[in-house]
């Protein structure tokens, strides 16, 4: 039971008196109340803090008490929870610039929570090793990443593994801000279940690092993700995927890179001669292709992207293929299934991409020479697949690669268009009038 209780009129009454009730005062009118857990003595288990005044010998467990390091604190949090499996445990980090050794490996369901992104720094004392390995139910948020140098990113997945993932690894109004470390890492051969790690409001001051790097079939939902003056800003490989919202890419050498996919154990053949368009009958599967995949018919050449396929019936699936293949299928033409590494980024904003990973030189306010690369903006490598709309620096918006509405003139180019916004939408004005 808690109670309010004034005490020492015209002053505060002295933290050191040992009385372990006393754990927060108040001033109104001169007087101070104190507020006192009778019941727990002002203690909550499942809740620690760290400060810069801390000491790593104290309980943690109040803020007269803090820990020294953060992972003092993730080492005591560990053996609570382990002790209480269904509890989970928030850690406070106060205001200041901690060099921690690393990696902290965060057990399921923590949250590390600082008191601002402006106000806590968290540095490594290895910097080519992960400062933060975390696992499912994770959540950090309010604090900057510093000095971590490749290959070390400030988040990933543990070395050893992080077990099932059902609830993503959540990063919140976070900054990396380094040289060519990572900001996030997350590679999926470390994982199972979706092997992903979720983001909104994370930016990335990596100058000649990676903002995101996915890898081995790991995903991402990225919102709000910042990247400046990265060497990629986001890089998906071996079958990686992420979908990214809302999001920009300033300066730097590349904006979204998508390199590479991974082949997987599903075979099958065509089933029927003559075989084209976007439907194709397929047989001989143990399994029902999945949208994630693609597939070849000429052992990896080409690949066509998955959009949809039947329940399996016996061994035989029908599946819709994007683009349409034109040219017909013989019978029992073996079908090869691989992942493509792929971004699928809406609304994404490139400002000066290309034109290097210095602030200072690559931006043309302060460096004039300083030019953009449009080509370096979007880059599919070895059958990866991007997947976008955009605007740049002078408020061009394209749709993919194939259609650019420029942002001065109002003119629509592409493969299928190359006219006038004002030539398109003249005719249904006047029908309209008419």
């Amino acid at each position: 039971m808690a109670t309010i209780q004034l005490v020492n009129v015209g002053s505060a009454p002295d933290d050191g008196t040992g009385d372990p009730l006393r754990t927060a005062y108040t001033k109104i009118n001169n007087n101070f109340l104190e507020l006192v857990n009778e019941s727990t003595g002002g203690i909550v288990p499942n809740v620690y803090y760290v400060a810069k005044d801390g000491n790593d010998l104290n309980n943690g467990n109040a803020l007269s008490q803090p820990f020294l390091t953060i992972k003092r604190a993730v080492q005591v949090a560990t053996a609570y929870m382990v002790a209480n499996p269904t509890e989970k445990v928030c850690i406070f980090v106060k205001a200041g610039d901690y060099t921690e050794d690393n990696p902290i490996v965060c057990p399921p369901n923590l949250t590390i929570v600082g008191d601002n992104l402006r106000s806590v720094s968290v540095r490594p004392q290895i910097t080519n090793q992960d400062i933060f390995h975390l696992q499912n139910g994770d959540y950090l948020t309010g604090m900057t990443f510093r000095d971590h140098v490749s290959p070390a990113a400030a988040v990933a997945f543990p070395i050893g593994g992080a077990g099932f993932i059902t609830t993503s690894p959540y990063v919140q109004n976070c900054s990396s801000i380094t040289t060519t470390g990572t900001g996030m890492k997350i590679d999926g051969s470390l994982a199972q279940g979706t092997k992903s790690m979720v983001t909104d409001s994370y930016t990335q001051v990596n100058q000649g690092g990676i903002g995101v790097h996915i890898t081995n079939g790991g995903y991402a939902q990225l919102v709000s993700l910042f990247t400046i003056c990265t060497q990629t800003g986001i890089l998906v490989e071996s079958g990686g995927y992420c979908s990214i919202t809302n999001s920009n890419s300033s300066f730097g050498t590349f904006g979204l890179v998508a390199d590479g996919l991974i082949n997987d154990s599903l075979t099958g053949v065509v089933e029927g001669a003559n075989q084209l368009g976007s439907d194709i009958l397929l047989s001989g599967l143990s399994s029902r292709p999945n949208t994630r995949q693609s597939l070849s018919f000429d052992s990896g050449t080409t690949w066509y992207t998955i959009a949809n396929s039947t329940a399996l019936a016996g061994n035989q699936s029908t599946v819709t293929i994007l683009p349409e293949i034109n040219i017909a299928l013989a019978d029992q033409t073996p079908v090869i299934f691989a992942t493509r590494s792929a971004i699928n980024a809406s609304s994404h904003t490139f400002e000066w991409v290309g034109t290097g990973n210095d602030i200072i030189t690559a931006n043309p306010t302060l460096t004039p020479s300083a030019q953009p690369i449009q080509e370096n903006e979007v880059v599919e490598l070895n059958n990866g697949i991007v997947v976008y709309t955009s605007t740049d620096q002078i408020g061009d918006f394209r749709i993919g690669n194939e259609l650019t509405i420029n942002g001065s003139t109002g003119t629509i180019t592409g493969t299928a268009f190359d006219k006038a916004t004002f030539a398109v939408i003249t005719p249904y004005v006047l029908a309209i009038e008419g």
